[in-house]
């Protein structure tokens, strides 16, 4: 719930051409706590950047010398630490979505009364709060390493918080360069066996060796055999296996693999004594089992056995918000290694914020690593970056206006609710006097979002 206390000191900027939102502004925060400096021309605006830090801005979209998304662009190259609020009266994607693609996720909609207006404030600075708590722990991280603040990405968290000492195979889905390694050396980690062996395989270089590379061999067992060997399952054992492209495994090993995971059981290559391993597996693919399993190509038994909890990485294009987080993770870890610290200028980040990266996280961090390598000084600049990607933005597919406004309202009504929700703490009451709706309007959209308010209740900080 809001707390004048939690904002004393905060400093706010407001920039708008109209005086009489200007000063209603700067009447409503001043008289909650903030320290505002309200300015109707934009220009006059930059120049008091330039001498003072503000915590936040409030910035009109449109305005006759200068564009919101112009000044949004200046004021981050002078001050990248200041979170900014957009202020529009018109929430369609002609002026939501070159917002997004900088990064800007904060918008106050005309007209707005004193409660949205405190309320979209606080709620702002508190997300700032809370990104800058994770940047400023980003390499102290014990509990996950599993990098970003979106939803999806928090909610993964989650699941490897929950999973980690249940002791059953977890299979991991999705595209390549997504993280799934990470994800499980997370749950090793955090589970019980975290002080034994975790052991990685890619499945999909074992080719005609699987068998014994996975279950080991007996002396004599083929020719070249000379020695007895326990294979990774052996050698695994008390820790966790983790089988990374178990969709490539040849099916003859996969009923193998699948009575080892029923009894802990197996025979080495070449041998009928019966070998014992209490092992965890862990497994991840980025192709569909299921179909595999309707065209003979994986065992439906195993699926189902290794899908015994499944978690489902998402793509990086599908969570802008999470770049901005692994950028500042990536460059500490090159700045370590090298005992120096990158910094990474605004407009250098938004280009590499509104690129694609179809190799994903894998791609983001390679990619990092050339510009920080060819970078002139220790502050990344967009030249740097222009140096290794060249111009590229990422590609738009434009839709009809109408579901493209379908799309941006929905987006905004979730992230609105969602903001909402939380900072009312799941109070219906409090909930309606923060967004101004009526009882029946605001729980058929929540309903319309799949959202719940019993989800939020006494569960402070959750947005």
């Amino acid at each position: 719930m809001y707390n004048p206390r939690a904002v004393k000191n905060a400093q706010v900027l407001v920039v708008d051409d109209e005086p009489s939102i200007v000063d209603f502004i700067d009447t409503t925060l001043s008289k909650n706590g903030y320290g505002v400096a309200a300015h109707t021309d934009p220009l006059a605006a930059l120049k008091a950047v330039k001498g003072k830090a503000f915590d936040l801005a409030l910035v009109d979209i449109n305005m006759p010398e200068m564009t919101g998304l112009e000044f949004s662009r200046k004021l981050l190259e002078i001050s990248l630490a200041t979170e900014i609020v957009i202020i529009t009266g018109v929430p369609d994607e002609q002026n939501l979505d070159p917002c997004l693609k900088m990064g800007l996720t904060h918008f106050l909609f005309k007209p707005f009364n004193e409660s949205q207006l405190v309320y979209t404030v606080y709620a702002a600075l508190h997300f700032k709060r809370l990104r800058n708590a994770f940047v400023a722990s980003s390499g102290k991280r014990t509990g996950s390493s599993y990098i970003g603040v979106s939803m999806s990405t928090r909610d993964i968290r989650e699941e490897i918080a929950s999973l980690a000492n249940l002791d059953i195979p977890v299979l991991i889905l999705g595209k390549s360069g997504t993280g799934k390694e990470i994800i499980a050396r997370d749950i090793h980690r955090n589970s019980d066996r975290n002080g034994n062996v975790f052991m990685p395989i890619n499945c999909a270089v074992l080719g005609s060796l699987a068998e014994t590379e996975l279950f080991g061999h007996a002396s004599g067992a083929f020719t070249g055999a000379v020695k007895s060997t326990r294979g990774y399952i052996g050698s695994a054992d008390g820790g966790t296996l983790f089988f990374d492209e178990v969709g490539e495994l040849p099916i003859d090993v996969q009923a193998k693999l699948l009575r080892f995971l029923d009894e802990g059981e197996y025979f080495r290559v070449g041998e009928a004594k019966l070998q014992k391993a209490n092992v965890r597996v862990l497994a991840a693919t980025n192709r569909n089992l299921q179909e595999m399993c309707k065209t003979g190509k994986f065992r439906e038994d195993l699926y189902y056995r290794l899908s015994a909890s499944i978690i489902e990485t998402t793509p990086l294009d599908e969570r802008k918000a999470d770049i901005l987080p692994l950028i500042y993770y990536f460059l500490d870890i090159f700045g370590t290694a090298k005992n120096i610290t990158y910094e990474i200028s605004a407009d250098a980040a938004s280009l590499l914020i509104a690129m694609e990266w179809p190799g994903n996280v894998r791609q983001l961090k390679q990619t990092l690593y050339k510009i920080s390598q060819m970078a002139a000084n220790r502050k990344i600049s967009l030249a740097d970056v222009r140096r290794v990607v060249g111009d590229q933005v990422a590609q738009e597919t434009l839709c009809t206006y109408k579901d493209a406004k379908e799309q941006a309202m929905e987006e905004f009504d979730r992230d609105y609710l969602l903001k909402t929700l939380s900072l009312s703490q799941g109070s219906l009451q409090q909930a309606l006097k923060i967004s101004g709706m009526h009882k029946k309007n605001f729980y058929t959209k929540i309903k319309e979002l799949g959202l719940s308010m019993k989800d939020f209740s006494a569960v402070p900080n959750r947005r």
